[in-house]
């Protein structure tokens, strides 16, 4: 998996982006800026698998610049309980795109192909 200094990620497959924010991260502007650039160099449309295992804040700021993306057409979260649902039901409404949350990944991952088709 390729790491970036706050996070990793991994293509599950050629157009489903699964990122894993480490422990405790803050993502703001600049990270905001590195996600962007990462799917940018895949240069195609993709969905977004955003996993919440990890406890981690997400500024204003990144939410509306990762949200303005074109290239992202659906963004789903995988929450390992009721309280991480709770923060993505929250920035569900930045998004313009298809955005939901799921307690399983193969959920969210079956979601996600559904809305790339």
């Amino acid at each position: 998996m390729p790491r970036l200094g706050f996070a990793e990620y991994h293509l599950i497959e050629e157009n489903i982006v699964h990122f894993i924010t480490g422990e405790g991260a803050k993502l703001d502007i600049e990270q905001a800026n590195t996600c962007l650039d990462v799917y940018r160099q895949l240069d195609r449309p993709l969905g977004i698998l955003v996993d919440r295992s990890n406890a981690y804040s997400s500024s204003l700021e990144f939410i509306m610049m990762i949200a303005e993306l074109k290239q992202i057409k659906a963004l789903a979260v995988y929450v390992p309980n009721q309280r991480s649902a709770k923060v993505a039901d929250s920035q569900k409404l930045f998004f313009p795109i298809p955005f939901q949350y799921f307690y399983e990944k193969d959920e969210a991952i079956n979601w996600i192909k559904q809305h790339l088709d």
